[in-house]
């Protein structure tokens, strides 16, 4: 099986790293979620998630790891960039939202930031 984890040093982990998000991102609207970028100098991306619907634990954590998996696919095409993913408060977290939301990012992430 096929680990499901980003390194620690692709992920966002302090709230300084989330306000660089403010005012000068670039923002990809998706029919499951909102995706916004900024430049960094790392040489790879790193990954923030910000949750704003209510859901168990369990229905959080499926979202999360979706997510991840998501984005570790398609980590060749992502470049040098903080992505920041946010799912807004009106989803439902239950299943199969997690599903459809890992598959809108698998379809759709490219597209938008190659332009396309």
């Amino acid at each position: 099986m096929i680990s499901q984890d980003l390194s620690t040093e692709k992920r966002l982990h302090h709230p300084w790293e989330y306000r660089n998000f403010f005012g000068q991102s670039q923002v990809f609207k998706l029919p499951e979620c909102t995706i916004f970028r900024v430049p960094n100098q790392l040489g790879h991306f790193r990954l923030g998630i910000t949750l704003k619907a209510k859901g168990s634990s369990v229905e959080r954590n499926r979202v999360k790891r979706q997510i991840r998996e998501s984005f570790r696919t398609q980590q060749a095409s992502l470049g040098s960039f903080d992505y920041n993913v946010v799912v807004p408060a009106y989803k439902k977290m239950a299943y199969p939202y997690p599903e459809k939301l890992g598959q809108c990012i698998r379809e759709r992430i490219i597209r938008a930031v190659s332009g396309r």
